[in-house]
């Protein structure tokens, strides 16, 4: 009778520790303990056409959206980016990505402290026409495009000032994570974002980035990434 009801308490707490480390693998010691016992996939890349299926947003959408919800909300909405990329979308849920046309600001490589490595972040400001009359202007949305590479670089591939306008179908330029960083009065959202597709990310002269599927990750990493971009 003892060894039945031991033999029980024992399935019963083997069940909960699976149930435990699939339901969470955010966290960095089941993710490093999926990885170890296989359960758990590197990143993979995407062709456009066929990376999941999700929302899309422009900058002024995105604002009034990460705006709308509450801290809790905002908490949640992370949560669930990150488990989508880290599990390779197995169970999607709250798939965003990121359109418009953002003008780089600065860059600078990634390390071991990061998401991944070896990569680059490289941080642009949405511009956005006001009305069709009117120039091109700053928008409050911040991107941070996390670039995964095959080999570490010393140069970044765009110069600064550098305009590049993400698309959908073409990019899948995932969101991360999402931070408001800036006042009431004053709004600034900063989204980390990663490519899921890598074959139109090209430097200004139509040459393909060396991008490259990331692995493994470091799931503790701080975000946002860069320091100029943490709230204020």
């Amino acid at each position: 009778m003892l060894a039945q009801l031991l033999a029980g308490a024992f399935a019963v707490a083997s069940w909960s520790f699976c149930l435990f480390l699939f339901s969470v693998p955010e966290r960095p010691w089941n993710y490093e303990t999926l990885r170890k016992l296989g359960r758990i996939s590197p990143v993979q890349s995407y062709d456009p056409i066929e990376a999941p299926e999700g929302a899309s947003a422009d900058p002024q959408l995105l604002l009034s959206k990460f705006y709308s919800l509450s801290s809790a909300q905002l908490a949640a909405h992370n949560l669930h980016f990150k488990r989508n990329y880290i599990t390779n979308f197995t169970k999607p849920e709250v798939v965003h990505y990121v359109e418009g046309t953002y003008q780089l600001t600065g860059t600078r490589q990634l390390t071991e402290a990061d998401l991944f490595y070896p990569g680059m972040a490289c941080r642009f400001e949405a511009i956005v026409l006001a009305d069709e009359l009117a120039e091109p202007s700053p928008y409050p949305v911040i991107l941070e495009l996390l670039l995964p590479l095959d080999t570490p670089v010393t140069n970044s591939f765009y110069p600064v000032g550098h305009q590049l306008t993400l698309k959908y179908l073409e990019h899948r330029a995932l969101i991360l994570h999402a931070s408001r960083t800036g006042t009431a009065k004053e709004p600034e959202l900063c989204l980390t974002v990663v490519p899921l597709a890598f074959e139109n990310y090209q430097d200004p002269d139509g040459n393909p980035l060396p991008l490259t599927p990331p692995d493994p990750l470091r799931v503790s990493a701080q975000f946002p990434v860069l320091t100029e971009n943490q709230p204020r």
